[in-house]
């Protein structure tokens, strides 16, 4: 890499991160937010028009592997099996720049280090992750001129989904600086502020979601009790039993609640925590503990918002964001027997 003075460049839309450019370079670096997702941009061009630099590409979807029980939302997820990088490269080259004019692809090599470098940093989040990474040169002819480019494809699974980021530099009349993509690769990261505000606005999200269950429990609650009112003229003995299931559920009900507000280790409100070595087995397990409307416990996959389960059977399916219930029929559920589910955290 030829000698080259950078600058910090933060991200235009919400200051989520902040990424490294040269000096001088014209830049758009912003978060944009497709449905629940978060996709980055960072575009940046040379003074002289004759290097262009892309990291991410906001067009790709995010995967949920055909087995995972979790619903796709159309424009933001796909349903795919994992793809390395070795092979997601190709097609994604051929796919976005193969009827260019000229096009042409060089060979495929892995990038071991820096697919190591994400699995580290999942790492040292309590994340496990697989991660391939892989590099190619291409080229093709753009209004009569001759373009070089090398590009960098990363494909990361998290088991029950997985995702994949593209970042390229384009050079007209000369060869792309692999240094200086590298250089830019790595130098983004994270606002630290900003990541704590997400996690206190999904924090607030889940005691939302708690409150609106149990809201849901006691209509059905008043219900039941409007019911059985109903037949209270069939038979003292009857009328007794059912005072004393409405007694239980009340009583089940009012210790959920209490559980469900009692603080984490965090300090965040949210469902009744779960001790270290639980919470640790989850982690390696990647799954979540849930607490069913009937007070049990049960064992669910991880990575979706928010859990429903069929107590007949103790089927669930999870969900990012709002569903209802044409989702449920959508995926041939019938959406009355499934209840929303707290996680244990």
């Amino acid at each position: 890499m030829t000698s080259t003075e950078w600058q910090s460049v933060t991200d235009a839309n919400e200051g989520s991160f902040v990424v490294d450019l040269p000096t001088g370079w014209s830049h758009d670096v912003r978060l944009l937010r497709v449905g629940p997702a978060q996709r980055r941009v960072v575009r940046a061009v040379s003074p002289d028009g004759s290097l262009r630099l892309s990291l991410h590409d906001p067009d790709l979807p995010d995967f949920y592997e055909p087995a995972s029980g979790m619903f796709p939302q159309p424009g933001v997820h796909q349903l795919a099996q994992y793809v390395g990088a070795e092979v997601f490269l190709p097609q994604y080259l051929n796919q976005r720049f193969g009827a260019a004019p000229g096009f042409r692809l060089g060979p495929v090599s892995a990038e071991a280090e820096l697919a190591e470098a994400t699995v580290q940093r999942g790492a040292a989040g309590g994340i496990q992750l697989r991660c391939q990474a892989a590099s190619a040169r291409f080229g093709f002819t753009d209004q009569g001129r001759a373009v070089d480019a090398l590009a960098i494809v990363s494909t990361t699974s998290f088991g029950i989904g997985w995702v994949a980021d593209a970042c390229a530099l384009f050079a007209t009349g000369g060869e792309p600086d692999r240094a200086l993509l590298m250089h830019a690769i790595h130098s983004e990261r994270t606002n630290p502020q900003w990541q704590a505000m997400q996690n206190q606005l999904f924090a607030n999200q889940q005691a939302i979601n708690a409150q609106e269950s149990a809201m849901w429990m006691n209509q059905s609650q008043a219900l039941h009790r409007q019911r059985m009112g109903d037949i209270a003229a069939a038979g003292a003995a009857n009328t007794a039993i059912h005072n004393e299931r409405v007694a239980m559920g009340e009583a089940s009900t009012a210790a959920y609640l209490n559980r469900l507000n009692t603080p984490m280790p965090t300090g965040f409100p949210d469902a009744p925590g779960l001790d270290q070595q639980h919470s640790f087995i989850n982690a390696i397990r990647e799954e979540e503990t849930l607490r069913t409307a009937s007070g049990e416990d049960i064992q669910v996959d991880a990575g979706a918002d928010r859990y429903f389960v069929d107590e007949h059977n103790r089927r669930w399916v999870g969900a990012q964001g709002n569903v209802d219930a044409n989702d449920f029929r959508a995926a041939g559920l019938n959406p009355d027997d499934y209840q929303e589910g707290q996680i244990r955290r």
